[in-house]
């Protein structure tokens, strides 16, 4: 009898993927290369974060794209296996720079430089593709895909053309903002739209091929569905109806741990409109369902990003280009801009019963409108955060595998809980794309101990007494450092003489080791992680600099003789992680998929039994 493999996957975001000849940026060859590095190293998926299109920012963030089915055509592969009707290798004159090269270095995507090249190489191939006589049948295999796209692909087409037209994404500031008069001026543009339609056909043919080579190598692509799309997108302009544009989601306030003071003071905004979930109802939810729907045709696997957003959402009443506005102000200096206005959870707080009933009940539905949407997938739900005590409950019993964060899982004595603790149902892992990387977290709590060892105020792990108020606060930071590194070192069953040292190989294997030894049924690690380099890859509540540009300083074929390949191996095997291959992978897809079927019900139950159990109704 076939049951479903417990899986180690590695996060490789296709901006950080590498290949030789790849133009400055991961692309679908780079991943078809990444994909037998996994088979052979036994991960069984890759996480690749969003691709849906990008705005044209220096640096943008694929959690706020443009369009929530459009693909991002800078991971295009520009090889003639993966090009419809390319005949030759695209040729690169001696003289020509790279993207790559400065001022962005070699290991940083420079976002404007490969648009700007990588588009002029594709308009050249359009016109290839247009002109050429020998290739009618696969012109009627375009048309005829054109022809059984929904809305999506007209208004994503005419919103890049007025796009470049009003020279911004922003449509509030453009000079004309009526959808159906903006429908009319690109009707002037047909050429230009039919490049935009060329364009996401290229990308949806080669996610389906790359999808069906990862299933025939028993690897698993993991995609990822972010809570909202960008206020400035294709979505929010021609469907307003659908969005309630007056507020902005995001996160809560984050004091002391938050990066900039903004995000300290009033929180994370994001930017995203919310959701008119009353209005969506009246369609039966169709752009949700058209988004989950497009998402499986490459995706067998994704991560609903701040899956707490359909319980419910922090929102702000102001746009993020508004923060430094607000970022001095008092509350009641900003609700007198605001009319009355603050950030707060929508549609309900959590501080009252029934908030908190009508909360679970909205979130439970919609999510239940996603599952039915691809019954088959394996959906992971990001639920980090202020996480209300519904939540988790809920997740478990949608089959929907929340994180597991080892050192944020601490019980009520102030012991860590440990990976043979953890319901099945659940996804591990020591950070996300949005944390600091584990080597920093671990030598940032060394040094704090190793400051107040040098001082001479600490023995035996403890804070000697001291009248010197600086000190003291030095001491108090080394005694939570002390507790964190301690937390890991229990969960992983570290001695004493191997904690109490700076990152090393032995820390990172027993940790990993008893991260991939968890009952959790899916864990995974950054390819940051992996080979041992100190970058993030994004800070969140900033903008700019090295976020989402990080890139691997080596291909996957040098990969596969690197050490950090062969350790990698070694513990997905010794954890029973192993993914099937060949025939037994597909086995084990049919007996995932024929499980979701009987588990998701299309209908939503009754919630009442479901609350008294939760709130003792």
């Amino acid at each position: 009898m076939t049951t479903e493999p417990r899986l180690a996957g590695v996060v490789t975001p296709m901006f950080s993927l590498r290949r030789e000849n790849d133009h400055g940026i991961g692309d679908i060859t780079a991943l078809r290369e990444w994909i037998d590095w996994a088979a052979d190293a036994h991960v069984g998926f890759l996480q690749l974060l969003p691709i849906n299109a990008l705005g044209e920012d220096e640096t943008p963030s694929p959690y706020s794209s443009i369009s929530s089915v459009a693909l991002e055509p800078l991971y295009l592969s520009l090889e003639p296996w993966a090009l419809a009707g390319l005949s030759d290798p695209i040729k690169y004159e001696a003289d020509v720079s790279r993207p790559w090269q400065e001022p962005s270095g070699p290991n940083l995507v420079d976002y404007p430089k490969v648009r700007e090249w990588k588009y002029s190489v594709l308009r050249l191939i359009w016109f290839q593709f247009k002109t050429r006589t020998d290739n009618v049948e696969l012109k009627k295999v375009f048309n005829q895909w054109v022809a059984e796209q929904d809305e999506w692909l007209e208004d994503f087409a005419s919103f890049k053309i007025l796009m470049h037209l009003f020279g911004t994404s922003t449509w509030w500031q453009w000079p004309e903002q009526d959808p159906t008069r903006c429908r009319k001026i690109t009707e002037e543009y047909e050429e230009e739209k039919n490049f935009q339609r060329w364009l996401q056909w290229l990308c949806f043919r080669q996610w389906e091929f790359i999808q069906s080579y990862a299933s025939e190598r028993g690897v698993l692509l993991m995609g990822d569905i972010p809570i909202g799309v960008s206020m400035a997108s294709s979505d929010v302009f021609f469907q307003r109806h659908l969005f309630d544009t007056n507020w902005c989601g995001g996160a809560p306030a984050e004091g002391n741990y938050a990066a900039d003071p903004f995000t300290a003071k009033w929180g994370q905004n994001w930017g995203i409109p919310l959701y008119k979930w009353d209005i969506m109802s009246q369609d039966d939810f169709a752009w949700w369902r058209r988004r989950v729907r497009y998402t499986v045709k490459i995706f067998r696997m994704y991560r609903i990003d701040h899956i707490l957003g359909f319980y419910r959402i922090y929102a702000f009443p102001w746009k993020p280009t508004d923060n430094d506005i607000f970022l001095n102000l008092t509350p009641q200096e900003a609700e007198r801009i605001t009319g009355g206005k603050l950030p707060g959870f929508k549609p309900h707080p959590d501080n009252e019963l029934w908030q908190r009933q009508e909360n679970l009940t909205h979130g439970d539905h919609y999510l239940r409108i996603l599952l039915a949407a691809a019954p088959q997938a394996i959906v992971i739900g990001e639920d980090l955060g202020c996480v209300p005590d519904y939540v988790r409950p809920d997740l478990r019993q949608l089959n929907i595998a929340g994180f597991k964060i080892p050192h944020w899982e601490i019980k009520e004595d102030g012991n860590i809980t440990l990976g043979n603790e953890y319901n099945p149902c659940s996804f591990a892992a020591y950070s996300t794309h949005d944390f600091e990387t584990m080597i920093q977290t671990w030598n940032t709590a060394y040094n704090k101990i190793q400051r107040v060892k040098n001082i001479g105020i600490w023995n035996k792990g403890e804070c000697l007494e001291t009248n010197n108020k600086d000190h003291a606060n030095l001491c108090r930071e080394a005694q939570d450092a002390q507790r964190l590194l301690k937390w890991f070192a229990d969960y992983s069953n570290m001695p004493d003489d191997l904690w109490q040292n700076y990152w090393n190989i032995n820390i990172k294997t027993a940790l990993f080791r008893a991260l991939f030894n968890s009952k959790s049924d899916y864990a995974a690690l950054l390819w940051t992680e992996l080979f041992d380099i100190n970058e993030r890859l994004n800070t969140p509540g900033t903008v700019g600099g090295t976020n989402w540009r990080e890139r691997m300083p080596f291909t996957a074929a040098e990969a596969t003789k690197m050490p950090e390949t062969d350790w990698l191996r070694v513990q997905i095997d010794a954890s029973g992680r192993q993914a099937p291959q060949g025939e037994e992978a597909i086995s084990a897809l049919k007996s995932a998929t024929q499980k979701a079927l009987q588990d998701i019900p299309v209908q939503r139950p009754a919630l009442e039994t479901y609350l008294n159990n939760i709130y003792g109704m």
